[in-house]
C-alpha cells in the first residue's frame, strides 16, 4: 500500500515538472535592412513566454549585433556579439517576466532597435471528474 501512495505522490509531481517546460518555444528575430540604408529588427517587438528562447538571424550583407540596453548603451544583459551575414546568434533564454530593449551596436543611430516582452506562460489545466478519481481506486477485474 505504501508503494501505491508513493506513486500517487510522485506521478503528479512529474507532471508538474514536465508541464513547466512543455510550453517553452523557440523564436527567431531577423536582422534586416534595405538598399536605402534602413536597418531594422523584424519583428521590432516580439512577445514571448517565460522560458522561451530567442535567437537572431542576420539576413543582410553587413554585420549586426543584438545588445540589450537603451539609448545605444548596453545595460549588462544579453549580447549576441557580432553576427556575420547569413549567420545565427546563440539562443537567449528569457526566464523572468520583463521587457527587454535592445539595439544593434553598429546601427543603433540608424534606428535599429527592438523589444522583447516576456509574459507569464499560460497554465495548462485538465478537468478531473469524480469518475476518473474513482477509477484509480477500483480493483482491476
Amino acid at each position: 500500500m505504501r508503494s501505491i501512495a508513493k506513486v500517487f505522490l510522485v506521478v503528479p509531481l512529474l507532471g508538474v515538472l514536465a508541464s513547466s517546460t512543455a510550453f517553452a518555444a523557440d523564436h527567431t528575430v531577423l536582422m534586416n535592412g534595405d538598399y536605402f540604408g534602413n536597418m531594422f529588427f523584424d519583428p521590432p517587438t516580439i512577445t514571448v513566454n517565460v522560458g522561451d528562447r530567442v535567437r537572431w538571424s542576420n539576413v543582410t550583407t553587413v554585420i549586426h549585433t543584438a545588445t540589450r540596453g537603451s539609448d545605444c548603451l548596453p545595460d549588462g544583459g544579453f549580447n549576441t556579439g557580432s553576427i556575420n551575414p547569413g549567420a545565427f546568434s546563440a539562443y537567449v533564454t528569457f526566464s523572468a517576466i520583463s521587457t527587454a530593449t535592445y539595439y544593434c551596436r553598429f546601427h543603433c543611430e540608424m534606428g535599429m532597435t527592438g523589444e522583447i516582452v516576456v509574459q507569464q506562460a499560460p497554465v495548462k489545466t485538465q478537468s478531473t471528474t469524480w469518475g476518473r478519481i474513482k477509477a484509480l481506486y477500483t480493483p482491476a477485474k
